[in-house]
C-alpha cells in the first residue's frame, strides 16, 4: 500500500520501509493489514455453506461469509455482526463460533491492492436455521469438503482456512 500524505498534518510522505512513512513534521505512519473476520457453517451432514460474493472484488466467487472489522469491534464480534447482515442469522441459530485460522492476503479495491489480515471461525448450523443472502452476498452454496475444488474460493486465506476445518472435521 503507497500512502502518499500524513493524515495527522498533511504534509508529504517518504517511504521509510515497506510499512512506515515520514513526514517533515517528525509524524510515523504505518501501513498496517486491514482487520477482517470470516465463518464457515457447517451442517449436520458436514456439508460447508459459502457465500457467492454479489460484488466487487471477486463477484460471483465463493468466499466466506464475513467482511471488515468495525472500529469498535472485537473479532468475535464481527463475526456475529456479519452473519446478521449477510444471512440475517442471529447468534440463536449456530453454534458458538471457535477461531479456526488466520492469514494475510491481498485485497484488490478501487483500484489498488491493501493488505488484509483475517481471522477466521466456523461453527454448526443449528436445526431449523435458515440462512438467507443479503447485503452484499448474492447467494449461499452447501459443499463437500472431501470432493471440493478448492480454487472454487476466492483467495489464499480462505481455502487456507477450508483446509483446516476439512482436517478438523475427517481427522
Amino acid at each position: 500500500m503507497e500512502m502518499n500524505f500524513c493524515r495527522r498534518c498533511g504534509s508529504p510522505l517518504t517511504a521509510g520501509s515497506e510499512e512506515s512513512y515520514h513526514c517533515s513534521n517528525g509524524h510515523t505512519l504505518y501501513a498496517n493489514p486491514a482487520p477482517a473476520v470470516g465463518i464457515f457453517f457447517v451442517t449436520p451432514d458436514n456439508q460447508v455453506l459459502l457465500a457467492v460474493r454479489g460484488i466487487e472484488p471477486f463477484k460471483g466467487k465463493l468466499d466466506a461469509i464475513g467482511g471488515f472489522v468495525d472500529i469498535d469491534e472485537t473479532f468475535e464480534q464481527a463475526v456475529k455482526r456479519e452473519v446478521l447482515e449477510e444471512l440475517g442469522m442471529s447468534p440463536d441459530q449456530y453454534e458458538e463460533p471457535e477461531y479456526l485460522y488466520s492469514g494475510t492476503g491481498p485485497y484488490p479495491y478501487d483500484g489498488e491492492e491493501r493488505m488484509i489480515i483475517g481471522a477466521l471461525f466456523w461453527s454448526r448450523l443449528k436445526p431449523g436455521a435458515v440462512p438467507t443472502p443479503n447485503d452484499d452476498v448474492a447467494g449461499i452454496q452447501y459443499v463437500s469438503l472431501d470432493s471440493f475444488d478448492f480454487s472454487e474460493v476466492r483467495n489464499a486465506d480462505a481455502q487456507s482456512g477450508l483446509r483446516k476445518l476439512q482436517q478438523r472435521l475427517f481427522q
